[in-house]
């Protein structure tokens, strides 16, 4: 039976009623009104309790680990990774066992100073000349995520960081929470980006983007011929585990990629792959992992 032009008006406006109502109480309106500190608390109680988080003063993992270059060449190495955070100290190393073709890494902040390792004969590693350049990733306590206990959202009041919720973005194909983190010192990317699952709000990955200046040359011609080179670090997490009542992830790939403007020669893109299979808390830590080229007792 054909419907009258006012039952057409009536069900109409019902539905559009409906779809508001709907979309007033969807997931992702709500994401949009969420502020950076209920995020924040969200993820800090989906790493563990407030106690068991506060009991934790230091933290020592290790695992196995393998480096590949994607782009730029070809080469792939394994390794040994060792870790070690106490209170905003940091020590991450990637033992080749003095590979000549790569050292590895060994990135070090001992709460005042900076130290990383020369990768190559030539000079650091691309993994370790961004964060020379980026300084914020050791110093914030960026890197690595919730493997260490220098991790900045642990610790937000003292680091005075000035975050920025920007919603629900589609990430290779799911959606996450994105958080963006700037730093109260310089000395880090331009942009900095913590993202979240929306039905655990564990933190599974950190993009830096960071842009180097081709520079000036020797007349306005050659200037404009010079071209900016774009890098790119994104970390990934993933395999969270229940480690002493806290949930850590088991895997850790950092990706390394740099293009130039224009796309023009000196591209690369390189891998950092880890798998921890041993993880231990409130050990005493040897000062010397914080020196370069200890080796991990």
């Amino acid at each position: 039976m054909a419907l009258s032009a006012m039952s057409c008006k009536t069900i109409l406006a019902a539905a559009i009623a409906l779809g508001c109502a709907g979309i007033g109480f969807s997931p992702l309106s709500a994401a949009k009104k969420m502020k950076p500190e209920e995020l924040v608390n969200l993820h800090l109680d989906a790493i563990g309790p407030a106690d068991a988080r506060a009991g934790m003063k230091s933290r020592l993992f290790r695992g196995e680990g393998i480096w590949r270059v994607l782009l730029g060449g070809r080469a792939q190495l394994p390794g040994s990774v060792y870790g070690a955070s106490d209170g905003n100290s940091i020590s991450v190393r990637f033992d080749t066992q003095s590979n000549p073709t790569y050292y590895g890494e060994h990135l070090v902040y001992d709460g005042k100073d900076i130290r990383i390792l020369q990768g190559f004969q030539a000079g650091r590693s691309p993994l370790g000349q961004f964060c020379m350049n980026n300084k914020a990733l050791l110093r914030e306590g960026l890197l690595g995520g919730v493997t260490s206990t220098a991790w900045p959202l642990l610790h937000l009041e003292a680091r005075g960081a000035k975050l920025k919720y920007a919603g629900l973005k589609k990430v290779e194909g799911r959606e996450l929470h994105r958080l963006d983190y700037k730093p109260r010192k310089s000395g880090g990317p331009a942009k900095i980006r913590l993202f979240f699952e929306p039905d655990t709000y564990r933190h599974v990955q950190t993009e830096y983007r960071y842009e180097v200046p081709g520079g000036i040359g020797a007349s306005p011609d050659a200037s404009a011929g010079v071209q900016n080179t774009y890098e790119t670090l994104t970390e990934t997490f993933s395999n969270f585990q229940d480690i002493d009542g806290l949930m850590l992830p088991a895997r850790w790939k950092i990706l390394y990629n740099r293009s130039n403007q224009g796309g023009g020669p000196g591209s690369m893109v390189a891998e950092w792959e880890f798998a921890f299979n041993n993880a231990v808390h409130n050990q005493p830590i040897d000062p010397s992992m914080y020196e370069l080229g200890a080796a991990a007792q």
